[in-house]
């Protein structure tokens, strides 16, 4: 017939008839009809539905199934495309219905499908295991058990689908979701949809429908971590272990408020062994480099955030007097940590009548518990205690606590540098106990010490900083006269004061800033009115005057005078701004500035250490502050930068500089020697020869200068012209055991190989290498995919590396896409 659209209620009518009345004759029509090529698609469309939407499936029915998906299933295990539209429509519709998923789960198809080796029936498996979990989480969790402890691709597969689920579906998903988070499948994971989701945006409706589950995730989260960190070889830091996320303060507060009891039950375990692990100090209270310091914030690190939600959950928990506390108390008091005092307080604070003398008694035998704040309060939870259990404490207990208190000393008020402060821990600690409660001599020495100290110390404020203006308003230092300008600078020496309501004032720093700004309007009066500084001005002026001379227009020889007098009179502290200046006069220098600029570069002191290394804990892999920053901000490293400035400007210093040069090169700290490879790029441009003999002979034994982008940028650079000179050391950056520094090897082997250099072997090597290796050659792999030079080897190189174990490895090879149109 014409198969008008109201023709579809006819056949929902009759099909669902023959369904009940009769059978065989309901299987033949419906396969008939799904068969028939006269009819139209949206009466086979209703037909698939009202199969998927049968309650109670049956084995014939089955059947059509398989006869319609059987084309879906081929092309899936030949990694070929559906054909045929109506299959892929009955597989659209099979996927969708909860009755049949239950039907064939029950004959095991799912279940065969993961395990098989094909990749694209496992994939379809995970599809159809995704659109039914949430209604059969625990049978879904059953299936993909066995494959939790796989490697990948199952932990792609299953940090995808977690990562569109929702871990509170059933307690079975939920411990899936756990082994999955301790096994370190989902250490990458996080929030499908927005791009500033993070791992812990996976707990959104798990803290509103499941909070008792949440601290399991917490815990299991920093045990995670820390596993990491220790097979690392590394002492967790702070923000090694969950760093800064809004998220997981909003989890805390709600899993914490909700359940204190189950929140202290799973974090203080893993909060005390962290700790204990990360110990920093010998004596108590002991410190550790996770919570070294606590601070009041508005945003808290994640580390904090769960270290506040425990002391409140265990304030919360001492509150119940039906709880059993003796065996966290016990363990809290055997530790001599400063996180373990610190809760020990909380729970004490929270439960004053039930604590108060053992408190009190706890004080006296340990006095250095007393030592327990915050960053602006050293002694506040010590304090917070005392106002919560001396009002209970017997007559006798408090005697003895208050005798404790007054005979107290901190061990900073017991040093040298401490002494004008001693008694101000006296001072807080009374101050936390009611005048009435204070015994007469108590008071007393509370009086003598308020007299001495004003106020205590309050609650801890959060951290906040304030803007210090000059000394004298901008206004003001326009109208200045040049012996107003003398007068101002002789009178404003010391860098701040303090006004007479207390506040911070400007001092030399502040007023130099502003005769900055003066020199950037009129250069050529207050240069000259620099050379009439006295010798023993603030070098902070001179040093700013030549920072704001340095883009202006002055004559060159103005500038070389004001250079001479700083040179003169304060090289140590004006050193960078002189080499700043002499770098960018384009005239060519007499010799006596490039006098200075070479003792800049060679003899000045600063820098005295490697002082770049201190801010990297253990020499971790990964550099956390840049060497080659730290060499920009010495006086050495900028003079070098100026010297190169000036070769690149004029080739006749080359010659004229080459003694410096060969000093240069033999400096022994690296964050200079990255300034010098800058230089080195200079001479280079005009003399490659020179240049790559002297980088030769310049020191890089440290491991650092190899990954910072001034030496890599000079050998990428002369690789096509001095490949066979330069080998040795790209050899030791390919094999370094520091993996940034392998990662630019394995990139500079693959760059020489694309520049016709004998590098194949080097390639090969990265390539079978170490992650950090084959991340560099994905890297140059897919940036030169595009390019008719490289496209034969890149596509090769690429087409391995899709394949690659390590997901960075895989992501790098896939940005190739972004540069093929």
């Amino acid at each position: 017939s014409e198969q008008h659209l109201f023709r579809r209620g006819q056949v929902r009518q009759v099909l669902t008839y023959l369904r009940d009345a009769d059978r065989t004759r309901y299987v033949r029509e419906l396969t008939g009809l799904l068969s028939e090529e006269g009819v139209r698609p949206h009466l086979k469309e209703l037909a698939f539905a009202l199969l998927a939407a049968v309650p109670d499936g049956s084995e014939d029915e089955w059947k059509i199934w398989e006869a319609w998906i059987a084309p879906v299933i081929t092309a899936t295990k030949e990694g070929k495309s559906i054909s045929n539209p109506l299959s892929a429509l009955a597989w659209g519709k099979l996927l969708s219905s909860e009755a049949w998923f239950e039907f064939v789960d029950r004959r095991g198809v799912i279940e065969a499908w993961l395990r098989s080796s094909n990749d694209g029936l496992i994939e379809r498996a995970m599809v159809w295991l995704h659109a039914h979990h949430r209604s059969y989480p625990d049978r879904a969790a059953a299936l993909l058990e066995p494959y939790a402890d796989l490697s990948d691709p199952w932990h792609a597969r299953l940090r995808g689908f977690m990562q569109w689920s929702e871990p509170h579906l059933s307690r079975r998903w939920f411990e899936l979701f756990l082994h999955l988070i301790c096994n370190g499948v989902l250490d990458e994971a996080r929030g499908p949809i927005a791009v500033n989701s993070t791992f812990w945006s996976l707990l959104y409706n798990t803290a509103r429908e499941r909070p008792e589950w949440v601290p399991e995730v917490l815990a299991d989260r920093l045990k995670r971590r820390l596993t990491v960190s220790q097979a690392a070889g590394e002492v967790p830091g702070r923000q090694d272990l969950l760093g800064y996320d809004d998220a997981i303060a909003d989890l805390v507060e709600k899993s914490s408020g909700a359940c204190p009891d189950v929140y202290v039950e799973h974090l203080l375990p893993v909060v005390l062994a962290i700790s204990d692990i990360a110990l920093t100090d010998s004596r108590p209270p002991r410190r550790d480099s996770v919570w070294q310091h606590l601070i009041k914030s508005e945003y808290p690190r994640g580390e904090e955030a769960v270290l506040d939600g425990l002391a409140q959950a265990l304030a919360a928990h001492a509150l119940d007097d039906t709880k059993d506390l003796e065996d966290t108390i016990e363990d809290l008091r055997g530790r001599e940590t400063y996180i373990a005092n610190y809760l020990l307080l909380a729970l004490y604070t929270g439960s004053p009548p039930r604590h108060a003398d053992e408190a009190a008694l706890l004080f006296c035998d340990q006095p250095w518990r007393f030592e327990c704040g915050f960053s602006g309060n050293s002694y506040w939870c010590a304090m917070e205690a005392l106002r919560a259990v001396v009002p209970h404490c017997t007559a006798k207990n408090r005697a003895k606590l208050e005798d404790v208190i007054l005979g107290y000393h901190a061990p900073f008020e017991r040093t040298r540098s401490g002494y004008r402060f001693r008694g101000h821990a006296q001072f807080s600690l009374l101050s936390a106990i009611p005048a009435e409660l204070r015994s007469p001599r108590a008071n007393l020495r509370f009086a003598e010490l308020e007299r001495k100290f004003g106020e205590p110390e309050g609650e801890p404020l959060s951290m906040s900083a304030t803007w210090v203006g000059p000394p004298i308003e901008e206004h003001g230092t326009k109208r200045m006269t040049d012996d107003q300008w003398l007068s101002a600078i002789a009178k404003y020496r010391a860098e701040l004061s303090i006004d007479a309501a207390g506040e911070p004032k400007g001092g030399a720093d502040q007023l130099a800033q502003s005769l900055a700004s003066r020199v950037s309007e009129e250069p050529d009066r207050f240069a000259r009115l620099s050379l009439r500084f006295p010798s023993d001005t603030h070098p902070r002026y001179l040093a700013q005057v030549l920072t704001a001379l340095k883009d202006t227009s002055v004559e060159a020889e103005l500038k070389l005078q004001v250079c001479s007098k700083a040179f003169a009179e304060a090289r140590d502290a004006c050193g960078h701004a002189i080499a700043d200046v002499l770098g960018s006069i384009e005239e060519r220098l007499p010799d006596a500035a490039l006098d200075m600029v070479s003792w800049l570069a060679t003899k000045h002191e600063d820098p005295s250490r490697e002082n770049w290394k201190e801010n990297v804990p253990d020499r971790r892999s990964s550099y956390r502050l840049d060497i080659s920053g730290y060499g920009m901000n010495t006086t050495r490293g900028r003079a070098a930068l100026a010297i190169r400035n000036l070769i690149l400007h004029d080739a006749e210093y080359v010659e004229r500089l080459h003694p410096t040069l060969d000093r240069m090169v033999r400096d022994t700290n690296a964050a200079v020697l990255s300034c010098v490879a800058r230089a080195l790029q200079a001479v280079a441009y005009h003399d490659p020869v020179l240049g790559v003999q002297l980088f030769r002979t310049m020191d890089c034994s440290e491991e650092g200068l190899l990954a910072t982008h001034e030496v890599y940028t000079f050998v990428r650079e002369r690789l096509r012209d001095s490949f066979a000179d330069l080998r040795s050391l790209l050899e030791r950056t390919l094999r370094s055991a520091e993996s940034k520094v392998a990662e630019g090897g394995a990139r500079l082997a693959c760059l020489a190989l694309l520049a016709d250099q004998d590098a194949v072997d080097l390639v090969s090597e990265a390539l079978h290498g170490s992650p950090r290796q084959r991340l560099g050659v994905a890297q140059v792999a897919a940036a030169n995919i595009a390019l008719p030079k490289g496209y034969t080897w890149s596509e090769e190189t690429l087409r391995l590396l899709f394949d690659d174990d390590d997901a960075e490895v895989r992501r790098a090879a896939a940005s190739c896409f972004s540069n093929l149109k």
